[in-house]
């Protein structure tokens, strides 16, 4: 246990939270070291900065900041490969004791990321440490924004592999499956002026308050929401003039199999800007699909037989509300998730200890159950 609070408090430290992405390199070489102290080869890949320019969502507060994704791995030929992201979401208000030095109290750890997914990496550690048969896995920055690292993984380094494991929080459940996601900017058009002439000018900001709540009026209840202005961006940025132009952001989550999602929101969102009488441009940032691995593959028995083995408890088989990066995979591997944490997203984010430690079991159950089988 002391072995797996220390590397979780270490991995906590390194405040990766994105955007912007300040200390992945830190973390990058930090878990170099780390594999590498295990006997796993360890290959350093830069994602290049103009195919960030391309598809980070935050962009260009990339800029400055190195993407580096960490492949480790213990033989040329893996048959399993893991995948975790040591990116964070920022840690923002509510929070007891400081997000970024890891708190423990009894079973449970806290700390910003500890579930989602630093936890996870531990648990791969610990599992991998330990394989005795071909494996590999990459630690990737970006998820949080689309999934970056392991689009650029598979995409562009062409890394193929025939069964993945990711890392995500669903103890002591396993995914076979995720929603996609669809994210994107409306900028809305006004007229900038001298903010003690504000007659004389069109607030944009006004403007934008009024279009999102006609977008969401159209929009109504539906079985997967809509969010909208996660994150603003003014043109002015001064109290003192009235904004010309006024930026939100608009996300939404993708049934597996749905089609013409980007039509469908650019359909409500021009209705409600003619309703409104509001000028406006609309960017999609990003869309990634869902994806299912089917229920009688393989790797969702041989894990399904892990969980109850290690743990005694017979696990569901869920399609994730969350986006994760096993669409990335999918098209030539069976993939599933399941991690240690059991929560993300929130303030004092925590995790069991012993379930890190149960999951690594887990793993280890389901590397030498695949190889007596396959």
């Amino acid at each position: 246990m002391e072995n797996v609070v220390k590397i979780l408090s270490e991995l906590v430290s390194f405040e990766t939270y994105n955007p912007p992405g300040k200390d992945y390199d830190k973390i990058a070489y930090y878990l170099r070291d780390l594999f590498e102290s295990i006997g796993f080869s360890v290959e350093l890949i830069e994602i290049p900065e103009e195919y960030l320019d391309r598809n980070y969502i935050y962009s260009p507060r990339h800029k400055g900041n190195k993407r580096i994704i960490v492949l480790a791995k213990n033989d040329e030929e893996p048959l399993v490969h893991f995948n975790a992201h040591y990116d964070v979401v920022p840690a923002g208000n509510g929070w007891s004791t400081d997000p970024y030095k890891l708190k423990l109290v009894d079973d449970k750890a806290y700390g910003r990321g500890v579930s989602d997914m630093k936890g996870g990496i531990a648990s791969m550690y610990l599992a991998l440490s330990e394989a005795k048969r071909p494996v590999e896995i990459s630690l990737v920055p970006d998820e949080e924004s689309g999934g970056i690292g392991t689009k650029y993984l598979t995409e562009v380094r062409k890394i193929r592999a025939k069964y993945v494991i990711i890392g995500e929080p669903s103890f002591p459940n396993i995914y076979i499956g995720h929603l996609g996601i669809i994210r994107g900017i409306i900028r809305v058009i006004g007229k900038q002026v001298h903010a003690s002439k504000a007659k004389e000018g069109e607030n944009a900001f006004i403007n934008a308050a009024k279009l999102a709540l006609e977008i969401q009026k159209i929009y109504g209840v539906k079985e997967l929401s809509l969010n909208l202005g996660g994150y603003t961006i003014n043109s002015s940025d001064n109290d003192g003039v009235v904004p010309g132009e006024f930026a939100f952001s608009f996300y939404r989550s993708t049934l597996p199999d749905e089609k013409n999602v980007e039509d469908e929101i650019r359909s409500i969102v021009s209705k409600a800007a003619n309703n409104v009488n509001v000028k406006y441009e609309m960017e999609v940032k990003s869309y990634v699909p869902g994806s299912i691995t089917p229920e009688n593959s393989k790797l969702v028995k041989v894990a399904e037989e892990c969980v109850h083995r290690v743990i005694n408890v017979l696990p569901e088989k869920i399609i994730a509300q969350i986006r994760y990066d096993g669409v990335f995979f999918r098209p030539f591997a069976e993939v599933i998730n399941i991690g240690p944490g059991d929560n993300a997203h929130i303030p004092n984010e925590s995790v069991s200890v012993s379930n890190i430690v149960k999951t690594s079991r887990i793993y280890g159950c389901i590397i030498s159950t695949l190889f007596l089988k396959d």
